[in-house]
């Protein structure tokens, strides 16, 4: 994957309309997994979804994919719009396999991803804000509504792509691009009514 990070593209940002936030909340060992479908152009949530689903494996620091992936296929399976491009709690290439979350849900699904974290995984912070890991900038630090975003490449696009269309998706006082802020508060409310 890192072989490959070069030559990913620069996004035409006019080209991306439909953006889905995935996030994830646990009772025990069930998952519950939210898919929230974000219109750009239209500057609205169109569809959102939950499902409960049993994790396959339990927690393992490291291998968050192997425990969430599964959810998240099934939501983006279940939106009535196929996203332009996938925004996911959690670590892109900025993770010690290189291989985080967003990595995993792009390449399985063949479409850009970000990963957009509220805390730091892998990796040493320049002077810049860049997150360097395997000798590569990989990641930046947003700052936005007092807090810190971790900003990675999942899959598919270039940094300065990931960087600018997270910033985009950062509004008001939310510390999260809007379809992730979406996602967690859908994931939050419902394992709250569902115990």
């Amino acid at each position: 994957m890192l072989k490959q990070v070069e030559r990913f593209p620069k996004l035409d940002l006019s080209m991306v309309r439909f953006v889905a936030g995935f996030d994830s909340s646990f009772i025990n060992n069930v998952q519950i997994a939210t898919a929230v479908l974000y219109d750009i152009a239209a500057d609205k949530v169109v569809d959102e979804k939950v499902i409960r689903k049993e994790a396959v494996i339990p927690y393992v620091p490291g291998l968050l994919a192997f425990r969430e992936l599964p959810g998240y296929l099934k939501t983006l399976s279940l939106l009535k719009v196929k996203p332009d491009l996938l925004l996911v709690d959690g670590h892109g290439l900025t993770h010690p396999r290189a291989f985080g979350i967003a990595t995993h849900l792009g390449l399985v699904t063949k479409t850009p991803s970000i990963g957009a974290a509220k805390k730091p995984l892998y990796g040493v912070v320049d002077e810049e804000g860049y997150i360097m890991a395997h000798g590569l900038r990989l990641g930046k630090v947003l700052r936005h509504g007092g807090r810190k975003l971790y900003v990675s490449i999942g899959y598919g696009l270039s940094l300065e792509s990931a960087v600018e269309i997270v910033e985009k998706l950062l509004k008001g006082e939310n510390h999260l691009p809007i379809p992730l802020q979406h996602a967690d508060k859908l994931s939050r409310k419902y394992k709250k009514e569902n115990p």
